[in-house]
């Protein structure tokens, strides 16, 4: 709650925290529970409704079945045509899950993202907050070794 205060008076609209606040919820939890919304709108003084929708509309925020570490593959149409299948078919292969589920060790879920901002480096996937560029897949086997 004292992070969410700092990030609601940083701004001087509190409706304007509320993407910082929902980053920090998830860091927290490791994804958004449904029962942190109603709190998380109350302190923002927006409607519930305002706040389900920012959660759905961004793929970043993970509302169901957290992970240790989210895999984001971005899915735009530069990296279709650049190789995103086959990066999938490799994370497919290593982890033996498809996008939305999480290993049955809980170490890691794929998420199709919309765009990953670097268009000049795909195909491109995240793991957690670190950006990387799909080369082969021993090189994503030797990526995702890095993360226990």
């Amino acid at each position: 709650m004292e992070k969410l205060n700092e990030h609601v008076n940083y701004f001087p609209r509190k409706e304007q925290a509320i993407l910082m606040c929902l980053h920090t919820i998830q860091s927290y939890y490791g994804y958004i529970p449904p029962a942190s919304l109603r709190p998380l709108a109350d302190m923002l003084e927006l409607p519930l409704s305002q706040v389900e929708q920012v959660v759905a509309f961004y793929d970043m925020f993970d509302r169901e079945t957290p992970a240790k570490h989210r895999i984001r593959v971005c899915v735009s149409i530069v990296c279709h045509f650049l190789g995103k299948a086959k990066l999938l078919r490799a994370l497919e292969k290593n982890l033996g899950i498809k996008p939305g589920q999480v290993t049955p060790d809980g170490r890691f879920k794929i998420v199709p993202a919309q765009c990953l901002g670097a268009c000049s480096e795909a195909p491109v996937f995240m793991v957690d907050e670190d950006t990387y560029k799909f080369e082969s897949e021993e090189d994503l086997n030797e990526i995702l070794s890095r993360y226990t």
